[in-house]
């Protein structure tokens, strides 16, 4: 059962917000759903003399690596969600949907396991999906995602079972994208990324 404290931090949708980075803005008409699973992080929980505690923050600091300029990223459609190919740990590349709504990169446990990230140790965390409900995942981190020219190493991401994604991997979202100046046109479909 989810403590109702946690309920009123729940958030679905797609929108651009501040978050640590700076967003420049949007560019075009805004009419899409992001995707299946929109997933905002609540918080860890652990149990503290019998008390369910909330925690949450970043432990690992995250380094970008990237040429000084900017870093244009073509984006696909597909049917209501804007998609880019990501490259995982230097090993493999996936269709990530772009989700600028999403606290956290979030990928497939099928993802998490053809990466070899082993979920048995991170963080239990609450997300809510966007039909509502609300599940369980896994915070971990991923030691590399690099988008067309711009690397990321040790961002924080949330593993969903794969019933949770629907059709999808997962999700690029703030955990990286925060970490630039960037800009999403719809109309172009193309994602603009600035080192900060």
């Amino acid at each position: 059962m989810i403590p109702a404290l946690c309920i009123s931090f729940l958030m679905t949708g797609c929108s651009v917000f501040k978050a640590t980075g700076t967003v420049v803005g949007t560019a075009g008409k805004v009419v899409y759903n992001t995707a299946k699973v929109t997933c905002q992080v609540v918080g860890t929980t652990a149990k503290a003399a019998g008390k369910t505690a909330i925690f949450t923050g970043k432990g690992v600091r995250t380094v970008v690596n990237m040429a000084a300029g900017r870093n244009v990223v073509p984006l696909i459609k597909r049917g209501s969600s804007l998609t880019t190919l990501v490259l995982l740990n230097r090993k493999l590349k996936e269709e990530l949907v772009v989700d600028t709504g999403a606290t956290d990169t979030v990928i497939s446990s099928a993802l998490a396991k053809k990466l070899g990230i082993s979920v048995n140790k991170g963080e239990n965390v609450l997300c809510q999906v966007a039909d509502g409900r609300s599940v369980c995942g896994k915070q971990v981190r991923i030691k590399e995602v690099r988008v067309g020219g711009a690397k990321v190493y040790n961002v924080q991401a949330v593993v969903l079972d794969s019933g949770d994604m629907g059709n999808s991997p997962g999700l690029l979202g703030m955990s990286f994208l925060e970490n630039f100046v960037f800009k999403v046109d719809t109309e172009k479909q193309i994602l603009v990324l600035q080192k900060r």
